[in-house]
């Protein structure tokens, strides 16, 4: 597998870089989720997202969140559906406020 690095652009992880080894999931709930979120974020699910590192390549998945996600051109992702997540992708969640890079290599 290739090296993933989550990159945060803005909000609460902003300038912080995690490491995508298999898989992480984003959001409220202490108990699911590896990037959690603080329980007063505005805009943020329980559990919101998740980004893979496959062998076939990096994928962003919504977990049904209520506010969404998004790709920074606005594009709000399918529940459940993978989005496959090119070098230096952004994506945000709810809203620009919470934002992030891939970053792949």
């Amino acid at each position: 597998m290739q090296r993933v690095r989550l990159a945060g652009r803005s909000g609460v992880f902003e300038n912080t870089e995690v490491e995508v080894r298999r898989e992480i999931t984003l959001g409220r709930n202490t108990e699911v989720c590896q990037l959690v979120y603080p329980q007063t974020s505005r805009g943020i699910s329980r559990i919101h997202c998740k980004i893979q590192n496959t062998e076939t390549g990096v994928y962003l998945t919504d977990l049904g969140s209520t506010n969404g996600t998004f790709l920074t051109d606005g594009t709000r992702l399918l529940p459940d559906r993978p989005q496959r997540m090119p070098d230096g992708q952004g994506f945000y969640l709810g809203s620009r406020d919470n934002g992030f890079d891939i970053l792949i290599g």
